[in-house]
């Protein structure tokens, strides 16, 4: 079932919000994305609504855009579910049976306002903060309806979680267990103290 999934770093939609075509990442430990960069705007799934999900289950321990939290505390998300499907579709055979792309992006100002009006607004829509997991994700996303838009950026459990997994690997990646002392992987020699000054330069 997994297989009928498709995803990755979207291109090609000619700026608009989804369309284009997947370049598949060689991991999806952590999914970067940069406003700056062209090749990492926007990450989709693309397949039946129920295999999306199914998918984001199985990689509910992959973050997003936590290094830039890390950096900056900020970069809000922005999560759209599209699906060409007409609404009688929709309601004859449910969200799940439909076929999808969930875009994930970097959140703009006006994100917030509503945007039914629109040519291209999407089924589901969700705003959340930097360093939320796809499994995060995927519970939110669950039992929302369609032409909703949801903000979880106020949610000041999942911020905590968000905040908390950012330091946990901030102290492991630094200092290894919050102590200043850790083991050099790098194969040099320990620092040591000499109160001897080095031997003068000779050219």
């Amino acid at each position: 079932m997994l297989s009928k999934v498709t995803y990755g770093y979207l291109r090609g939609t000619f700026g608009l919000p989804y369309g284009g075509y997947c370049i598949r990442p060689e991991s999806v430990d952590e999914i970067v994305l940069q406003a700056s960069n062209e090749h990492q705007r926007m990450f989709c799934i693309v397949g039946r609504y129920s295999d999306v999900q199914e998918w984001m289950e199985q990689h509910n321990s992959t973050v997003l855009n936590q290094s830039a939290m890390e950096a900056t505390f900020t970069h809000e998300l922005v999560v759209e579910v599209f699906s060409k499907s007409s609404p009688w579709t929709r309601m004859i055979w449910g969200l799940d049976s439909l076929d999808v792309q969930l875009v994930i992006r970097i959140a703009r100002v006006w994100d917030r306002q509503s945007n039914a009006s629109s040519q291209f607004h999407p089924l589901l829509k969700l705003v959340a903060p930097s360093g939320i997991s796809l499994k995060e994700v995927c519970d939110q996303l669950h039992g929302m309806q369609p032409e909703q838009t949801k903000d979880i950026t106020y949610d000041k459990e999942l911020l905590n979680r968000a905040l908390a997994r950012v330091s946990t690997r901030g102290s492991a990646d630094t200092y290894g267990s919050g102590s200043y002392a850790r083991a050099d992987s790098s194969g040099l020699p320990p620092y040591e103290y000499h109160r001897r000054l080095p031997p003068p330069y000779h050219d």
